[in-house]
């Protein structure tokens, strides 16, 4: 148990590294199963605050007033990438020829480092987590727009996996999102 991290924040983390023990130790026993992993995002809601934790890239975007932002950092060669050349333009973002390479996954290997976050709510935030069906295929502000645009949650995460599967749906389409009200 990590002494650092509140208590909320280790049962997020402690829970993440079981299922990735899971399933590394499936893929060991299996050979059908050998090279199997995955990401992921999850979240929890105490008192006035979210608590996020993931591996990979399934994300964590926060939709407050006007705005999408991001609030995971994907686990890519693409971000390690940015981080040795912050200068990178979007053009050459979209050109990387390796932006789906993915440097954390659950299932990889025996242990996995997990990254945490805690955020302050306002009134009407909606945290929307996904996997990277979605973000890969719809652009951020699309994103918000059928959240804003939707009369609700429901028909929100309904519209969010059509568009993504209308932009192709090259992948799986994992949306669930989470509106915050006193």
């Amino acid at each position: 148990m990590n002494r650092q991290l509140s208590y909320v924040e280790n049962r997020l983390v402690v829970g993440i590294k079981m299922a990735n023990q899971r399933i590394f130790h499936a893929a060991c026993r299996d050979i059908k199963f050998k090279g199997m992993g995955t990401t992921i995002v999850s979240g929890q809601v105490v008192g006035d605050k979210f608590y996020i934790a993931h591996v990979g890239d399934s994300r964590c975007y926060r939709i407050r007033g006007g705005g999408i932002q991001q609030m995971t950092r994907d686990h890519s060669l693409l971000e390690d990438y940015k981080d040795a050349k912050p200068n990178m333009s979007e053009e050459e973002q979209r050109k990387f020829p390796h932006k789906n390479v993915i440097t954390r996954a659950l299932g990889m290997r025996e242990t996995v480092q997990v990254d945490v976050l805690a955020h302050d709510i306002q009134d009407q935030d909606v945290f929307l987590l996904c996997s990277d069906g979605l973000s890969g295929m719809i652009e951020d502000a699309k994103i918000m727009e059928l959240v804003k645009g939707s009369a609700d949650l429901e028909l929100a995460v309904s519209s969010l996996v059509e568009a993504a599967n209308e932009a192709g749906g090259t992948d799986n389409v994992t949306v669930l999102a989470l509106q915050c009200a006193n």
